[in-house]
């Protein structure tokens, strides 16, 4: 009896071990990137179209800093940029990437209401476009996709047990 008792927890943990390796190799993919089979190359990961934001967001706000009529909504631009910079969770990069967009907006469509130098404007069409094209790209990920189906290719049984083993699925950029 104790034998049995011992075997299964033995692969329970065991199981348990290798669904929490599935997870964080999931996870992974959001700053490595995602393999796309049926395409043969690695997705940027979610992480660095981020970052593509974030510096867009310092340079856009660094640029309206000459207009003293935004000086208020470039702060509040550098303090969502900081909040996404510090987020340590993927669905806290999530929330914290909607407040930069909301933000980044709001002040983009207040600095298109002044009277910007052409080379200004120029620059916060570049930035708006680049910000934009970033985001575009987040969107396309597949890393939700594959976060979602990390343990697919576990067995029947696996998948009935996996909430008796308290392992928690991937976070999904969402």
């Amino acid at each position: 009896m104790i034998c049995v008792l011992v075997v299964v927890l033995a692969t329970l943990l065991g199981v348990r071990g290798s669904l929490s390796r599935l997870s964080r190799d999931a996870e992974a993919m959001f700053y490595d990137g995602v393999y796309l089979k049926d395409e043969g190359y690695v997705q940027p990961g979610i992480d660095s179209h981020l970052n593509k934001r974030m510096d867009e967001a310092l340079n856009f706000a660094t640029l309206m800093e000459g207009y003293p009529e935004l000086a208020g909504d470039t702060e509040a631009l550098l303090s969502a940029r900081r909040a996404l910079k510090d987020a340590a969770s993927i669905k806290g990069k999530y929330s914290e990437n909607e407040k930069l967009q909301r933000t980044f907006l709001a002040v983009a469509d207040k600095a298109m209401g002044l009277r910007l130098s052409e080379g200004d404007r120029a620059e916060v069409e570049r930035c708006l476009s680049s910000f934009s094209g970033a985001q575009t790209a987040i969107q396309n990920s597949r890393y939700n996709q594959q976060a979602k189906s990390y343990a697919d290719s576990a067995s029947f049984l696996v998948r009935i047990i996996k909430p008796f083993l308290f392992v928690s699925s991937p976070q999904t950029f969402a």
